[in-house]
């Protein structure tokens, strides 16, 4: 083992060395029997400009939907177009064979938005960034 090299990095590795650990990572999941696909979906809001006016990104694993990204203009918020995003995306997810979907939040986003869309909290870290909270929503889709 003294001949090991243990190399600090300030950003990612290179190229090569990250495929490397991709396809290991990889390979050890499918070992398991979980190969690993994952697959990326999105709906956007735009006016008759062309102007970008909300969004929800999210990606399917196996049987889940992680919801990336969720972001509504703050010129038209409050007229439901999050929930009309996180509708279609959670049928998408259906159509795909997803049961759950999660998604975490800061204080200041949008805890009870996912709340009343019946979204349960499963953890939450304290502290992160200081005087705020990062919490960890979940919901049965099927």
């Amino acid at each position: 083992m003294s001949d090991l090299q243990f190399i600090a990095i300030n950003g990612e590795p290179n190229p090569i060395d990250k495929q490397v650990m991709i396809d290991g990572m990889l390979a050890y999941h499918a070992s398991k029997g979980h190969i690993r696909k994952s697959e990326t979906f999105s709906v956007v809001i735009k006016d008759q400009s062309e102007k970008l006016l909300g969004c929800i990104m999210v990606s399917f694993m196996w049987n889940g939907m992680s919801i990336q990204s969720l972001w509504v203009d703050d010129a038209v918020r409050g007229q439901g177009l999050g929930k009309k995003l996180m509708t279609m995306a959670e049928e998408e997810g259906i159509k795909r064979g997803c049961t759950i979907a999660y998604i975490d939040t800061f204080t200041w986003q949008a805890p009870g938005f996912y709340e009343k869309l019946g979204y349960k909290i499963y953890g939450k870290l304290d502290g992160f960034p200081e005087g705020n909270a990062l919490s960890y929503y979940c919901k049965k889709l099927v």
